[in-house]
């Protein structure tokens, strides 16, 4: 329940920012084709409603941005520890609001060092958020540094059946061993630098990570030569 939260309030996060960032288009939109927009009834109404919504409110999108970044970052740091991909978004939000309440305040022209910027970070933030998304699908590129498993991932019948509580104890933590769970065997990453601490972009050790995985494109990819423990009690 915790990690749907984390996750809905993360897509709050994206949405928001969205909106922050349409303030740009909408507002190139209408200096580059706002005559000819206007020209036609509907289409004028329609440029004001954006204009409207996304330009005048532009900063209440920038503290929505902050608002959900601040609660997704909280829950995922209590949940999972820090992510680093995580961090540098939001860093990089948090100084982009600063950035925006510090020329609101000022009154500062939209030009100079500051405005140069404020639209630098704007690209590096696209950047920074959809490597945050994606950079859980690439685990199976860094994920395995281990020599390759000599026990087939089907053959667990001799090996030990963890229950969900049994496993949530090799967290990789305090000397533990970690290991992790894909659909019912259980691997073990100990030894894998990606893994230290019992964590790697955003995934924690000791649990079960067939929801988070079942949709990466990569797949069963991920744990091939990752050595089997055990397998996961139903």
């Amino acid at each position: 329940m915790f990690n749907e939260i984390g996750g809905f309030f993360g897509w709050l996060l994206i949405a928001a920012f969205v909106g922050t960032i349409l303030n740009y288009c909408i507002k190139f939109v209408n200096k580059k084709w706002g005559k000819k927009i206007s020209s036609n009834p509907t289409g004028k109404k329609i440029i004001k409603l954006l204009m409207t919504i996304f330009v005048k409110y532009h900063k209440y999108f920038g503290f929505m941005t902050l608002l959900f970044l601040l609660t997704h970052f909280f829950i995922q740091f209590s949940k999972s520890g820090i992510n680093w991909t995580g961090a540098i978004a939001a860093a990089l939000m948090i100084l982009q609001v600063l950035l925006g309440i510090y020329a609101n305040l000022k009154k500062r022209p939209r030009k100079g060092a500051w405005f140069v910027t404020h639209r630098t970070i704007a690209l590096l933030m696209i950047v920074a958020i959809a490597y945050h998304l994606l950079a859980p699908y690439s685990i199976n590129a860094t994920i395995n540094n281990n020599k390759p498993s000599n026990i087939s991932s089907q053959d667990t019948t001799k090996l030990p059946v963890f229950t969900l509580d049994e496993l949530a104890k090799f967290n990789g933590k305090n000397g533990t061993d970690a290991y992790v769970a894909y659909k019912g065997i259980v691997y073990d990453v100990t030894h894998n630098s990606k893994w230290n601490n019992g964590s790697h972009h955003g995934q924690s050790a000791g649990t079960d990570l067939t929801d988070q995985l079942s949709l990466s494109p990569h797949g069963d990819k991920v744990f091939k030569d990752l050595p089997v423990i055990g397998s996961l009690k139903n």
